[in-house]
């Protein structure tokens, strides 16, 4: 059989133990992680010999995992979420929204500052109070103090930013979970797409097998006058059309590993092969209604919509706030040499202490606060209309997701039952036709009925694996 031109080129010896390494890594740390959240369960406090077991058990399986040619589809999914740069951009974006709740938290809680100060003075003369009264100046001050400021009222500000960083941050955990869930279904198509594609082509290349067999017949039937040129032009277009089906397999199979070395970042190798798509589970489907329902209430991007706009409604609050009355409580300690509170100075070192209380109100700052609410506003009502028209889409999403699983569940069914049927009819017509009964043109015909039920029913079970995906991404 000739190479597909559409193959990859080989990799390296280096990026086959790079590629192993990886994925030996990540098999003990998916079953180890899985052991240690049993072994925090407190029933399994007093099972120590239970626990040896298991971990024996799962130390094996881990070995097993990497030693095989077989890639699990989780396996490969966790590959392609450790790689991907955009969830990984999101998480730092986690990061800032973290901080920017630490910051607004931090906005209620006492703030300590320390100053110190030096100062050298050319050109001062001595003030003259009257006859016989003169204040010297001091060329040379110094002063240093400690204070202690407690905002007591902000007018809600503090407590609207703060609440307001809260729904950003949990809105930034949602849109990661959100991308996550769209890189599973990509990771998860790409690798079913991959699978069906060489499935289809261990078909094909036993149906090619199968039809060269039935050429060199048809040859020697020619010769001894018993096949006509026409049986044996019908067997080799046959033949031509079964290698087209069969490159056009290898090229999906090509595209698919580019894909999900995409996904990835890795090189996947011609020795590293998915799972086949055999008898995937038919499971029961939720009904239409509890599918809508429970993706309008499960799916991350919408909750992560409604929080930012949460988010832009506390803002609207907090701007407002700037227009209120702010009080805050002021204490400090200080030392001065001379101390300015002191008359006259002293060119000694002399300390004070004070309690206060500082109020500041904003009047007016010509319109800055309101042209800052009414931009919050149009957001806030910005973030409802896409709201809307996200849940229109997942809506929309989920009955496709819906229907498109229930035709793949009926066509697998149908597909089997036709390969059934046209491994029967190869069969029938084959004794036919060597016992004179049938002509040539019915085998060849059976022949490729037989190819393309087989690659149906290929197709229609990994797209039954992928519908399955598209569905539970659908509802999350």
């Amino acid at each position: 059989m000739n190479a597909s031109p559409f193959s990859l080129p080989r990799p390296s010896r280096n990026q086959e133990e790079e590629f192993e390494q990886k994925v030996t890594k990540l098999a003990k740390r998916i079953y180890f992680t899985r052991l240690r959240r049993k072994m925090l369960n407190p029933s399994w406090s007093s099972c120590a010999s239970v626990q040896m077991i298991c971990i024996l058990v799962l130390i094996s399986c881990a070995q097993a995992e990497t030693t095989t040619n077989t890639l699990s589809p989780e396996a490969v999914v966790q590959l392609a979420l450790a790689h991907n740069p955009a969830l990984k951009g999101q998480n730092e974006d986690l990061h800032m929204a973290t901080a920017r709740r630490l910051q607004a938290e931090s906005g209620l809680k006492p703030h300590l500052d320390a100053r110190a100060q030096a100062q050298h003075f050319e050109g001062l003369e001595n003030g003259v109070l009257g006859p016989g009264l003169t204040l010297p100046v001091l060329d040379d001050q110094y002063s240093a103090s400690i204070g202690i400021t407690q905002p007591v009222y902000t007018g809600g500000r503090v407590t609207h930013q703060r609440r307001s960083a809260q729904y950003e941050e949990a809105a930034a955990h949602q849109t990661m979970a959100a991308t996550a869930a769209d890189i599973e279904l990509q990771t998860l198509t790409a690798y079913w797409q991959w699978s069906k594609a060489l499935a289809q082509i261990q078909a094909f290349q036993a149906s090619v097998t199968r039809t060269e067999t039935q050429l060199t017949d048809t040859r020697n039937l020619k010769k001894a006058g018993l096949a006509t040129d026409n049986d044996l032009l019908a067997n080799e277009v046959l033949l031509d059309q079964i290698q087209l089906e069969l490159q056009a397999a290898q090229q999906q199979a090509d595209l698919s590993r580019i894909q999900l070395t995409q996904l990835t970042g890795l090189q996947f190798t011609h020795q590293q092969t998915p799972q086949p798509p055999d008898n995937p589970a038919i499971t029961p489907s939720p009904s239409l209604e509890d599918a809508l329902a429970t993706a309008l209430s499960n799916r991350a991007e919408l909750a992560s919509l409604r929080l930012n706009a949460e988010s832009r409604i506390a803002l609207i609050e907090a701007i407002r706030a700037e227009t209120r009355p702010q009080l805050a409580l002021i204490a400090r300690y200080e030392q001065g040499n001379p101390n300015q509170r002191d008359f006259p100075p002293d060119n000694t070192w002399r300390d004070d202490a004070f309690v206060g209380a500082t109020v500041t109100w904003n009047l007016f700052d010509g319109g800055l606060t309101r042209a800052r609410t009414a931009e919050a506003k149009a957001r806030a009502a910005r973030d409802t209309y896409q709201i809307q028209a996200l849940a229109e889409a997942i809506v929309a999403e989920t009955k496709a997701a819906f229907l498109s699983r229930e035709y793949s569940r009926s066509r697998l069914m149908t597909s089997k039952h036709a390969e059934t049927s046209a491994t029967r009819n190869l069969q029938v017509a084959t004794d036919l036709w060597k016992s004179g009964a049938a002509r040539h043109s019915d085998v060849l015909d059976a022949q490729a009925k037989l190819a393309n039920a087989t690659a149906q029913r290929i197709a229609a079970e990994a797209d039954l694996l992928i519908a399955d995906a598209t569905l539970e991404h659908a509802i999350h």
